[in-house]
């Protein structure tokens, strides 16, 4: 009967979803490296099991607070419609990434938590639902003077449908959230993926609830923390009301599934190998059967110093038992899981990469005064520059600049007519203050130049030399989120003789950049 009434109410139900992932975090945070694939990996989910259209799931990756209202305030403007259309609608978000007690941090940007809760409540749906994995996100859950709704009423199938909002949290107001390179992800959202997938449907029905997911994934992240630097406990704050449960995935919905059957010891891991992921994290004494995509899985049990692994190629409508014999034994660098991770940690500590465009002037002077007056004049440039740049200090640049003009020199103290250009392939390495909001450096510079000029007076000729040179650079800008700007100052000597001037000619560039970070 509960069932019936469940299927019914979905059919008549909306979903919507909001899935944000930020490895980057305030001036301090420690870059995260596994939160924006978590993102993912929770939308997807949702989309194979949760009942959600691909379109309806919006997934944000390195984005700012700004991004996120201007999402959450559409996704508000559609559920309002199909609410005014009749249907019942349900609104997912799902948050990893840096966070305080009081606030999300999203790069330099931030969320506050009271603000949060304001905009899942004003979004129109009947139901809202947030899961967040973050440090010391449990300060969400706290009551500010608000008062809780009616409990649930579970034996009371009659009663109006489930409204409310409810609020999961990977920490408590005190704690740090925590990712593990072992299970590529957070611990939080490993243990959520995990039983929403299969392994918290304890009852067999073929569904799991809001409630069965959260007393799994307390227990499993609480459990599973225990040896790391911080215990993590998951909290949770339900200002739900009407009656049943909250189903939050329905396995039904898989098209394959991996059962383990409670005969096996210890704990197993399953990767899917299609995606380079881990889709759940069980219990082989617990029977279980775990939702999945067709595709190729590999099945873990760590143990010290190795692993056995078993592999399945699951087909379309096929259901896979995990059994003893199918495990062999591999070195633990060998594991299918392992380059994955190990790329993903590698790629996390890259530096930055920053293209810029630039616009500024080019001024030419001398160690012997005469040679900007005599030989070359200002002219504009323009160009691009690559920059990498990471939380260490140490920065390295590659610049292309080009430009030119016509101006006005002497030559035997006459004044002359001159069509000039010049063009500079130029290479820094610096160091820079840590990454924030104001950022600065210098750096060491490598240059070649050409430079080219015609004397309007003396033909159609065209005068060339190319050299080499060496100099200094400062710049000082802002990062926001991605987007960087920065005035910078290069100045460089050259190798260069022109004619009878016996000096080294030097310039100047004065330049502004703007950029986006990748």
């Amino acid at each position: 009967m509960i069932l019936a009434l469940a299927t019914a109410a979905l059919a008549n139900e909306f979903r919507f979803g909001l899935f944000v992932g930020n490895d980057e975090g305030q001036p301090g945070d420690v870059e995260l490296i596994f939160a924006e694939t978590d993102a993912a990996k929770m939308r997807d989910l949702f989309v194979e099991y949760g009942g959600m259209k691909a379109g309806d799931a919006v997934l944000l990756q390195g984005r700012t607070a700004g991004a996120v209202e201007h999402e959450l305030s559409r996704l508000s403007s559609q559920i309002r419609s199909v609410v005014d259309d009749g249907h019942e609608a349900t609104l997912v978000f799902y948050y990893s990434g840096h966070g305080d007690a009081d606030s999300l941090h999203l790069g330099t940007t931030r969320i506050e938590h009271e603000n949060l809760k304001t905009m899942l409540e004003h979004s129109g749906a009947q139901v809202r639902i947030a899961m967040l994995d973050a440090c010391q996100s449990g300060g969400m859950v706290r009551h500010k003077g608000g008062v809780r709704g009616p409990a649930f009423a579970f034996a009371e199938p009659e009663v109006e449908s489930v409204h409310g909002t409810a609020i999961l949290t990977s920490s408590a107001a005190s704690e740090l959230s925590q990712e593990s390179t072992e299970i590529g992800g957070g611990f939080f959202t490993h243990y959520l993926h995990t039983a929403l997938t299969g392994a918290a449907d304890r009852n067999g029905d073929g569904e799991v609830s809001l409630t069965e997911a959260y007393l799994f994934v307390h227990t499993e992240t609480a459990f599973r923390t225990r040896d790391a630097p911080q215990e993590q406990t998951p909290s949770w704050d339900l200002d739900l009301a009407g009656a049943g449960d909250v189903v939050l995935t329905s396995l039904e919905e898989a098209s394959a599934h991996v059962t383990f059957l409670g005969d096996l010891e210890g704990e197993y891991a399953v990767w899917d190998a299609g995606h380079h992921r881990y889709v759940a994290q069980v219990d082989g004494e617990s029977a279980s059967t775990l939702a999945v995509r067709p595709g190729t899985y590999y099945v873990h049990k760590r143990m010290n110093g190795w692993v056995e692994e078993a592999r399945y190629v699951v087909r379309r409508g096929e259901t896979h038992s995990v059994l003893a014999e199918d495990f062999q034994i591999v070195t633990y660098a060998s594991a299918a899981s392992r380059g994955d991770l190990d790329r993903a940690v590698r790629r996390s500590k890259l530096p930055d990469l920053s293209l810029a465009f630039q616009v500024g002037a080019r001024s030419w002077g001398t160690g012997n005064q005469g040679f900007a007056a005599s030989y070359l004049a200002p002219h504009a440039i323009g160009g691009l520059q690559a920059t990498w740049m990471g939380s260490r200090p140490a920065y390295g640049r590659v610049d292309l600049r080009t430009g030119g003009a016509s101006g006005a020199i002497e030559i035997g103290g006459l004044p002359v007519e001159v069509r000039q250009s010049t063009s500079s392939l130029g290479g820094t390495l610096g160091v820079a203050t840590p990454p924030m909001f104001f950022r600065a450096g210098a750096g060491a510079r490598a240059v070649g130049v050409l430079v080219s000029r015609t004397l309007e007076d003396f033909g159609p000729d065209a005068q060339a030399r190319a050299s080499f040179g060496a100099g200094w650079e400062l710049f000082a800008g802002i990062q926001h989120g991605r987007f960087d700007a920065n005035l910078q100052l290069d100045w460089q000597t050259v190798v260069m003789k022109w004619d009878d001037n016996q000096g080294w000619p030097s310039y100047t560039d004065l330049l502004l950049s703007a950029g986006w970070r990748f």
